[in-house]
């Protein structure tokens, strides 16, 4: 597997995947909620559609997280004024407050999973892949 980079990041994937959803388990988070959250803080997407593309999920899946982080106060939807039919999601002040702590507890999962690199490796690799998906 070595040889093999599409399966590294693969299998470091489904490690970060099973790892987050206990790692962020002390912002009351899921590992799906904090990717809707941290979509919404970085890219804004202009509408709830949008943003399931952005996650590559169906926008059913993406209805039923955006209404349990409403719920909880973390994210409130509105309608677009200029075509009403849209559905815009946000998040709240304290959506942006629990997002921060997530996103301290989302490191140490990343570092913990990576534990053999130290920061400056960790933050190198954090550069060249987004340099790679073109978001750098």
């Amino acid at each position: 597997m070595g040889s093999r980079t599409g399966l590294l990041l693969a299998r470091i994937g489904g490690l970060l995947g099973e790892l987050a959803d206990e790692g962020l388990s002390d912002a009351g988070l899921n590992a799906r909620e904090y990717a809707i959250m941290a979509i919404l803080s970085e890219d804004g997407p202009d509408s709830q559609h949008e943003l399931a593309q952005l996650l590559g999920k169906a926008p059913a899946v993406i209805v039923a997280v955006v209404d349990a982080l409403e719920q909880r106060g973390l994210a409130s939807r509105t309608r677009d004024p200029a075509d009403r039919r849209r559905t815009r999601v946000t998040l709240t002040g304290a959506g942006r407050e629990a997002l921060v702590h997530a996103d301290r507890l989302a490191r140490q999962v990343t570092a913990s999973a990576l534990h053999g690199l130290d920061e400056d490796e960790l933050e190198h690799v954090h550069a060249l892949l987004a340099k790679g998906l073109g978001l750098a």
